[in-house]
């Protein structure tokens, strides 16, 4: 599988319903939405209303919610019955947390990914990963959009195939930050399965900047 997962977080926000409908009509069945407390990263992104605005009035597509949050189960609760997939960051709770939050996903059967920073060793996914559905590596510090690639991203991604291989896990390979047209071929052959792909695209709006990503 070779997908991206456009971000809209660097999208004006009177112009979300749009941007993300023209991408269902490109054929993009995978939206990113960046969810932010102002606590766990300094900043603010995408609102509940908003992302509910969207659920409501955009044609079906996966809506892939990245929760850059420290009330973990507050956030679970807010959006479980609006994503299809709900990251949280690793380093947002301790191992009684993160159990807990996988076992009440399963009980309620809602996705749960699990996001690591770029400083956070990747084997820290290893004890859950076979109950994850995404596994996101960090490839910028998160918080902002239009940040640099980190090029060590392509070992950590490498070394996550690993894990997920030896563990027998179905769980995707993400990667989000700074993704772009000169480097998302290198992400995808270093096993990265769905590719973030934010301020590149908006600032490069068509259909063919789309079928590039995918080919390049």
């Amino acid at each position: 599988m070779k997908k991206i997962s456009p971000s809209v977080l660097d999208v004006p926000k009177n112009n979300l319903i749009s941007y993300i409908t023209q991408l269902t009509e490109w054929g993009v069945n995978n939206v990113h939405y960046d969810v932010m407390d102002n606590k766990f990263v300094p900043n603010s992104a995408l609102t509940f209303e908003e992302i509910k605005s969207v659920y409501e009035n955009c044609p079906k597509h996966i809506m892939d919610i990245h929760l850059m949050v420290e009330d973990v189960e507050l956030y679970y609760e807010m959006y479980k019955n609006i994503g299809d997939i709900l990251t949280f960051h690793y380093e947002a709770m301790d191992k009684e947390k993160l159990t807990s939050l996988i076992a009440k996903a399963k009980k309620d059967n809602v996705k749960i990914g699990l996001a690591i920073k770029p400083s956070t060793n990747v084997e820290v996914l290893r004890p859950f990963i076979k109950d994850l559905s995404l596994s996101l590596i960090m490839s910028v510090e998160p918080g902002f959009g239009g940040q640099k690639f980190m090029e060590i991203s392509y070992d950590r991604v490498k070394e996550l195939e690993g894990i997920i291989k030896e563990e027998k896990s179905a769980a995707i390979i993400q990667i989000d930050g700074g993704v772009k047209q000169e480097n998302i071929k290198y992400c995808f052959e270093a096993g990265v399965n769905l590719a973030v792909v934010g301020s590149y695209l908006v600032k490069n709006f068509s259909k063919q900047t789309v079928d590039d990503l995918l080919t390049k």
